[in-house]
């Protein structure tokens, strides 16, 4: 990849002489190169800016050339090849005052310059000392007033490992307010941005802190407010990032706590849901929005303890708002709701571990019995601070991966309510788990066999009422 940015670098020096051009190159480019990673997209300040120079030089790179802003004379130059795909940002310098536009900039570690026709380095702002010392500063003071969403970006440094300084977490409690004048587009990217750092639940309580997480996601906040009791040994909010925080070493140590499907646990938390973003950072997303149904549902018994009946269902109903408010896709909205209204179906099953549960796990979340176990145990761990029943969990994900493939309901609910002048009741969902099991174990193979086999079940039911009458 070196040697094709490289390439791509010199071409664009030696071009930029004969319009007589002085490409700077700035932002993150420049920070993710010094910080050994190896970066594919880069921003260019033109100077002067001149279109035709940007034009041909997308003809010469066998670029494609997109118009990002035409008003504002925003442009960019995509260049793939079998392997790599470089994203080319070309700007012109605002005001022509290149001092001004480093300080338009968001953090110092972004304002570092280099000037591509000469090799000088531009560094008013000192953001290569910061860098060495792993500092985030902001550029200027109006910075997080002037592009809110900066504030998230923020963290996502923090998560990435960076500290930031006081004086930003105080521009933060100050601002926090204005990210609702965000476009939630932006905000649903940035908090998966977030999520893509591997330890990430010390950044929720911040967020928490500074009054951030309160703007994004109030159902979540409030729920430091909720009563609780034994067996939880903190509120439920406090809870549900310690949930993630488990759910990530989980993650972390996929291959030590279940090294026999190691590869097929990360084949299936690879799968992508939104846009580069996978199952992994949605079940996160998951993690922390498990409980939101505890604060329309919790009551208090007589002997003081607290109880939260329905919170999984109320919380699944909840989401549609957060999905509507943060643009969620249907993708990430079926996803998180199946895990969540679920996330408490394992706990009669491992009361009674000689019952093989895997196929209503089936039935219930389809291929998704992977998140919806990882979950119920960062569940549990949060609770009761211990790893129980690791051998049974193991056991669990084994025999789902060796199920070759997941079979669609040979009859849908709406049919079996049909067919069998049944009212919406959770006889139809039992129908249709026992009938997707069955189908697993190819006990029935078509149409007629499931309205046979799902009849002779009724049947039998009715026999055994009468029976006890």
């Amino acid at each position: 990849m070196e040697q094709e940015l490289y390439k791509i670098l010199y071409i664009i020096r030696e071009y930029s002489k004969i319009y007589d051009i002085t490409p700077y190159i700035v932002g993150g480019f420049i920070r993710d190169y010094l910080l050994g990673k190896k970066p594919q997209d880069i921003d260019f300040l033109i100077d002067p800016f001149n279109i035709d120079f940007i034009d041909n030089l997308s003809k010469i790179l066998k670029g494609r050339l997109v118009i990002l802003d035409e008003e504002r004379k925003y442009f960019r130059i995509v260049v793939k090849n079998k392997e790599n795909t470089f994203v080319l940002d070309f700007t012109p310098i605002y005001q022509q005052n290149l001092l001004l536009e480093i300080v338009r900039r968001d953090f110092t570690i972004n304002s570092i310059v280099l000037n591509l026709r000469n090799f000088e380095i531009y560094d008013p702002l000192k953001g290569l000392k910061d860098l060495e010392r792993n500092v985030l500063k902001l550029s200027s003071p109006d910075s997080l007033k002037e592009d809110p969403l900066r504030i998230l970006r923020v963290f996502r440094f923090g998560a990435s490992g960076f500290k930031i300084d006081k004086s930003v977490f105080e521009s933060i409690r100050k601002n926090s307010q204005r990210l609702s004048k965000i476009k939630p587009e932006r905000i649903h990217e940035e908090l998966y941005k977030i999520l893509k750092n591997p330890f990430t639940s010390y950044i929720w309580k911040e967020m928490e802190e500074y009054n951030v997480l309160r703007e994004i996601f109030p159902e979540l906040s409030e729920m430091k407010n909720i009563p609780w009791s034994e067996p939880h040994h903190e509120n439920p909010l406090e809870h549900s990032i310690t949930t993630l925080y488990v759910l990530e070493e989980l993650f972390y140590n996929i291959d030590k706590i279940f090294p026999s499907i190691k590869k097929e646990l990360e084949k299936y938390f690879s799968e992508k849901l939104f846009s580069e973003f996978t199952k992994k950072e949605t079940l996160k997303l998951a993690s922390l929005l498990h409980d939101i149904g505890k604060s329309k549902t919790y009551s208090i018994d007589e002997n003081n303890l607290v109880h939260y009946y329905g919170h999984s269902k109320v919380g699944s109903e909840m989401l549609e708002e957060i999905a509507e408010r943060l643009k969620l896709s249907n993708k990430e909205l079926s996803f998180i709701q199946k895990i969540i209204r679920n996330h408490m179906y394992l706990i009669d099953f491992i009361k009674n571990q000689e019952i093989n549960p895997i196929h209503k796990l089936i039935s219930r979340v389809n291929e998704d019995v992977p998140s919806l176990i990882f979950l119920f145990i960062s569940d549990q761990i949060a609770i009761k601070r211990t790893f129980e029943n690791k051998e049974y969990f193991e056991k669990l994900l084994q025999d789902f991966f060796r199920l070759k493939s997941i079979p669609k309901p040979l009859l849908s609910g709406h049919e079996i309510m049909q067919l069998f002048n049944l009212q919406p009741s959770p006889l139809v969902g039992i129908l249709k788990e026992k009938l997707i099991e069955a189908q697993i174990e190819e006990k029935i193979k078509t149409k007629e066999e499931a309205i046979r086999f799902l009849k002779e079940i009724l049947e039998n039911e009715r026999n055994t009422s009468r029976d006890h009458s």
